[in-house]
């Protein structure tokens, strides 16, 4: 595991995307102190949008998690990008960001570990450990311990491939306030040929991400 400390302000960051407004556009909630950057010709796919689609069929215990929700939204690089694209497992041709912050239940915060983030999208410990065959061809890529002003948790790296569906990777970031209160979730992905093509750009996107939590 290595552990990264982030001194960069929000001051700092606004005024380097100020500086290269033509090729990156800034994503943020100060309500919740997390924010990240993206190219600017990526497409926004907003809040309310995502919002609906989640809502829509949710049975109770997912209409009581899609309350806790404060802050989520998506990017895409190509667009006309549906909210089943951005939820679901399967991945995209072109890369996706999306990031999701919520509060978290009593039980939720007691349990959570670094494997409970880790755990998020697809069971990463079981699988790594071959106790689970939910999905195949997983390969865990990388994994680092993630320390921030207002958070603390995991990025992991991985690659597997969805049933009926093309390999995918997922660089995900998965952070829980000092507190124990707030998770704060940020995934890039598509398929493992576009993540490789599009390496560079994708760790640029996950590197930008930064939470300093609630003043």
């Amino acid at each position: 595991m290595r552990v990264r400390a982030l001194a960069l302000t929000i001051t700092t960051i606004l005024l380097l995307t100020g500086c290269a407004q033509s090729s990156q556009r800034y994503a943020a909630n100060p309500d919740v102190g997390a924010y990240f950057t993206a190219p600017a010709k990526w497409i926004k796919i907003d809040e309310k949008i995502l919002r609906k689609a989640e809502r829509k069929g949710a049975d109770a215990a997912g209409l009581e998690k899609a309350n806790l929700v404060l802050w989520q939204e998506a990017y895409s690089k190509l667009p006309n990008v549906l909210p089943k694209e951005i939820f679901g497992l399967n991945p995209t041709e072109q890369p996706i960001a999306f990031i999701r912050v919520r509060q978290l239940t009593m039980e939720e915060s007691n349990e959570v570990s670094l494997n409970s983030l880790r755990d998020l999208i697809i069971p990463v410990t079981k699988l790594y450990s071959g106790q689970s065959t939910v999905v195949s061809d997983f390969i865990l890529l990388d994994d680092e311990e993630i320390v921030e002003e207002g958070a603390r948790g995991v990025r992991t790296t991985f690659s597997f491939t969805p049933p009926g569906s093309l390999n995918e990777t997922v660089k995900q970031t998965s952070l829980i306030s000092e507190d124990r209160s707030t998770l704060y979730f940020f995934i890039v992905r598509c398929t493992t040929k576009c993540f490789k093509a599009n390496s560079e750009e994708i760790d640029k996107i996950s590197d930008s991400f930064t939470v300093r939590g609630v003043r």
